[in-house]
């Protein structure tokens, strides 16, 4: 219900440094909404059963508000985990869902090399779009021109063993 839905918290913004030439806009972090959180879980599982079948048997550790509302917020090509990474959380599956209508900002558009380097697909998102896909791909989002777009970002995965 939307009562529910509300009780959802924001976190601190983000203390790690952002390099500006990679990525410039504001993070949060979502915290708090049993709810919410419990039907993405689901509509991430069902989507990864039938699509990738990748081991995100831990679910999910954070939820990350990002609100791109400077001219020139963007983010560079990046994938959300990497071979080498050392965390201890391996993130196998990305969700990307839109909280802006596409009508209140211009730019920002996602952008995801499917499988090669020259396939690259374009979305201008609306309000309640979303986009699952593996955390191995690369993607970034293009420079905001005007307005505001906000964004929930959620990773899933599995906590590395202990050696």
């Amino acid at each position: 219900s939307a009562t529910d839905l509300d009780s959802a918290g924001i976190g601190d913004e983000d203390e790690e440094e952002l390099y500006p030439e990679i990525r410039q806009g504001s993070l949060l972090w979502l915290v708090d909404s049993d709810v919410g959180l419990k039907f993405v879980d689901q509509l991430v599982e069902e989507i990864n059963t039938g699509f990738y079948n990748l081991d995100i048997s831990d679910g999910a550790t954070e939820y990350q508000y990002t609100i791109y509302d400077n001219p020139t917020d963007h983010y560079d090509w990046h994938q959300d985990y990497y071979e080498d990474d050392n965390a201890e959380f391996v993130r196998k599956l990305s969700i990307s869902v839109c909280l802006s209508s596409s009508e209140h900002y211009d730019g920002a558009e996602f952008f995801i090399k499917d499988g090669d380097e020259l396939n690259v697909r374009s979305f201008k998102m609306k309000y309640g779009d979303f986009i699952v896909f593996p955390s191995d791909c690369e993607h970034r989002v293009n420079m905001l021109r005007e307005g505001k777009r906000i964004s929930l970002v959620i990773w899933y995965g599995y906590f590395k063993p202990e050696d």
